[in-house]
């Protein structure tokens, strides 16, 4: 008995999984894209996109140990763990859309002030998010080959995001973009993920 109450559920590991999808949503267009959305989209410099996206990792190495205390002692009806991703969703929907964001007639110091503000809040989010919810994964069962299924379903679902990301990301900014501008096609294009981001945490 004890050992089938150690086992998860099909849908429990799917519905897990989803949260890895949507990270991913975020950390590879991050990894791919956003260098080159800050010089060819918001006209960064290449020096000052750089800046953009070190000032937040810095920040976030600083607040990734604060945000494990913060995890370890919440305490909920709902555990420790899984109130962070529900608490997280939307607000992680919204400056996700608005890190992609490119706000029209503001000086270039202004611009590059924005990017750095909305990448670092984008970080922090990434962590208040995802580090409960890969803590959650290490107590959803003590039983070790029933941890090893769970990560199977997050490898199949991390691919996938990455797949979509990778494969669609360009089309779909082009795509959005006729008649319009770069700028339009991406803010389009994030603000899909966002939507789907907050959907995948809300079933998570």
């Amino acid at each position: 008995m004890a050992e089938e109450s150690q086992k998860i559920p099909i849908l429990e590991k799917v519905g897990y999984s989803l949260g890895d999808s949507a990270a991913n949503f975020v950390f590879m267009t991050m990894v791919i894209f956003q260098q080159a959305f800050y010089t060819d989209v918001m006209g960064l410099t290449p020096g000052e996109a750089s800046m953009a996206i070190l000032v937040p990792r810095l920040w976030d190495a600083f607040f990734d140990p604060i945000m494990g205390g913060l995890a370890d002692r919440t305490r909920t009806r709902w555990g420790r763990f899984r109130p962070w991703v529900l608490w997280t969703s939307i607000p992680w929907g919204i400056v996700m859309f608005l890190a992609y964001f490119t706000p029209t007639g503001w000086s270039h110091g202004m611009l590059l002030t924005w990017a750095i503000i909305t990448n670092m809040m984008l970080m922090t989010l990434y962590s208040a998010n995802n580090m409960p919810y890969a803590a959650l994964g290490g107590v959803m069962s003590s039983d070790q080959t029933e941890r090893n299924k769970l990560n199977s379903f997050r490898f199949i679902a991390v691919n996938a995001a990455q797949f979509i990301v990778v494969g669609f990301t360009p089309v779909l900014v082009k795509r959005f973009a006729v008649g319009h501008n770069d700028a339009f096609g991406w803010e389009v294009t994030m603000g899909a993920y966002a939507v789907i981001c907050v959907i995948c945490f809300m079933i998570t």
